[in-house]
């Protein structure tokens, strides 16, 4: 199973904010950017460019959760490279 640790959070509103995420086990890590959106939208991007690019309105591609419970358990058993 993967560990997170968050790396970096900014805040865009008092209930929009940004978090860098280190999600790693004993064989490899990646870094992931979460945009949560009031904590009923969580939408989690696999490098600094998509998120970028969904803020620029030029992707929506992006994985969305409706709850932190589902986006731990996504995290938590995704492959890492």
């Amino acid at each position: 199973m993967n560990r997170i640790k968050q790396i970096n959070f900014e805040y865009l509103t008092p209930n929009k904010t940004i978090e860098e995420l280190l999600v790693f086990n004993d064989h490899s890590e990646g870094i992931f950017y979460l945009y949560n959106y009031k904590g009923t939208s969580f939408r989690l991007f696999p490098s600094k460019q998509k998120l970028d690019d969904f803020f620029d309105n030029s992707s929506d591609e992006t994985l969305h959760f409706q709850t932190e419970e589902t986006l731990d358990n996504y995290l938590n058993h995704i492959q890492l490279p």
